[in-house]
This record gives structure tokens, C-alpha cells and sequence, in this order.
């Protein structure tokens, strides 16, 4: 059966813009109305310390929930990449307040995770293929984070870097902000929101499975005082909350097996090293 190719009207192109307007204004806006009313408010240092977490990672993954369901032409899509990539190099070069600072981050690092990640997922062509992608993203975060040399572990390390590649959210009863999610987890997620929307799999549980794995890496880093690669616990929570994305079809299952076996190789060797050198 053939399906006519369901012409986009004005009225559709204007509900497509009005959420993703909504989507990569929401963790800016939140930021701008926390950092004016948290001073004021005094709460214990835990409780603090978790409403921090839960209002950053809460409003990037629902910028990027609502963002990831419109769709815009490339043109568009490149040019918001394209201001997002500008406003993160500006801030380099210029400090202004923390508050606007903040918000500027947040908003550009979601408006660029949706640029990318959405427009890699859709092009996604099956979704089996989100399964190997889990395995391998996990794996690179965990090297990544535990290797001197590797990239999460310089940001992890550096608080200019995080300021800059990591959204954030201002502390209760203070005027300190606590970063929570990188770049790299941003990209992931609407990579996979993006194959979900794509290929028909259940929207509001791939959602789901994103927060239960932020949630999940944000108590562990609680619990152990450690950062935490929050891909792990994110790709294990989409893996198991979305079994038809491991349904390899025959003609991938050889390449996906051997880019898996290596990837956790590698990062199994990577944990070795880190416990041998402690």
C-alpha cells in the first residue's frame, strides 16, 4: 500500500515553530525566574543541592521533548545551530552576569542538541539502530569521563569548561550554580527522541526512560560524590524500557555485535586502568 505524502500547510508549519519557540525558550526563561527568586529562599543544603539538579536536567529534557516534535526545514535548523554555536564561542570572550550568562548557556546548548541530534535521529534508518548506538555512546562517555586525556574528564574537571558545555541551574538560599547535564548527554538524548518520532516508537516512555537515567546518574553521583557518565545509566534505561529498539534485523546484527564487543571493550579496559592506577 503507497501513502500520498501528507502536504504541510501553514496552519501545521505555525504549530511545528510555536513548539519549538517553547522548547528552546523554556530552560532559559526557568533560569531567569530561578536566579531572581532562589536567593530568597532557604532551604536545607541537600534539598538544595537536589532542586538544582532536578530544574536543570527537568528543563533541558523538557525543552527537548517539546523541541524534538516539530520539524523545520534545514534551512532554519542550520541557522539556529548556527546562533547557538555563535552565542557559546561569544561568552568565551565575554562575561556578562551569571544569571544572563546561564541562561544564554542553557538556551544555546538546547537549541544546539535539538539542531543535531533530531536532525541525526530522524535520518536514523531503523530503529534497531538506536541499540548499537547505546552501547557505543555509553562506552565512549565512560572512557571519556575516566581517561586523564578524555574530553568529560577535562570539563568534569574544569569549572570555566562547565560553565560553558554543561546546563546548569542556581541553588536554592545562594548564588552558586550547579551544572548538571553536557552537551553530550543533550545530543543523545533528542538523537534518540529524534528516532523515536521517526520510526513511530512510544514518545512519552522514550521520554521516560530519559529522566529515569538522568535521575538514575544524579543519585549515583549524589551517593558516591563523583561525577557520573550520565550516558550509562541513560542508554541502559532506554534499552530496557524500549525492547523493540533491540530487535536487530539480520543484515545488522554482524555489524552492530563488533561495534559493540569493541566499544565495551575499550571501556572495559578503561575502568581496569582506573582501578589499577588508584
Amino acid at each position: 500500500m503507497s501513502h500520498e505524502p501528507t502536504e504541510r500547510t501553514p496552519h501545521h508549519d505555525r504549530q511545528g515553530w510555536t513548539r519549538l519557540v517553547f522548547g528552546l525558550l523554556v530552560a532559559p526563561c526557568t533560569v531567569v525566574l530561578a536566579a531572581w527568586a532562589f536567593p530568597k529562599l532557604r532551604v536545607g543544603a541537600l534539598l538544595a543541592d537536589v532542586i538544582a539538579f532536578a530544574g536543570a536536567a527537568g528543563v533541558a529534557i523538557l525543552g527537548l521533548a517539546v523541541s524534538a516534535t516539530a520539524e523545520v526545514a534545514l534551512a532554519g535548523t542550520l541557522g539556529i545551530a548556527a546562533v547557538a554555536g555563535a552565542a557559546l564561542l561569544t561568552l568565551t570572550f565575554w562575561q556578562p552576569s551569571p544569571s544572563f550568562a546561564l541562561a544564554i548557556v542553557n538556551g544555546a546548548l538546547v537549541s544546539l542538541a535539538w539542531a543535531l541530534g533530531t536532525s541525526l535521529g530522524r535520518r536514523v534508518q531503523h530503529p534497531a539502530h538506536l541499540f548499537p548506538a547505546c552501547v557505543v555512546a555509553a562506552s565512549a562517555d565512560l572512557v571519556s569521563l575516566l581517561s586523564p586525556e578524555g574530553p568529560s574528564h577535562a570539563i568534569a574537571n574544569s569549572e570555566r569548561a562547565l560553565s560553558v558545555l554543561a546546563v546548569g541551574f542556581p541553588v536554592p538560599g545562594s548564588a552558586a550554580v550547579a551544572p548538571a547535564l553536557g552537551v553530550g548527554d543533550l545530543l543523545f538524548m533528542t538523537l534518540a527522541l529524534g528516532v523515536a518520532r521517526a520510526h513511530g516508537l512510544p514518545y512519552a516512555r522514550t521520554v521516560g526512560c530519559c529522566v529515569l537515567g538522568v535521575a538514575l546518574a544524579g543519585l549515583a553521583a549524589a551517593c558516591l560524590g563523583v561525577a557520573i557518565p550520565a550516558l550509562l545509566p541513560i542508554a541502559g534505561a532506554l534499552l530496557v524500557g524500549l525492547p523493540m529498539i533491540r530487535r536487530l534485523r539480520r543484515e545488522d546484527r554482524a555489524a552492530a555485535k563488533w561495534s559493540m564487543v569493541i566499544a565495551g571493550s575499550v571501556a572495559l579496559a578503561s575502568v581496569a586502568r582506573g582501578l589499577c592506577m588508584k
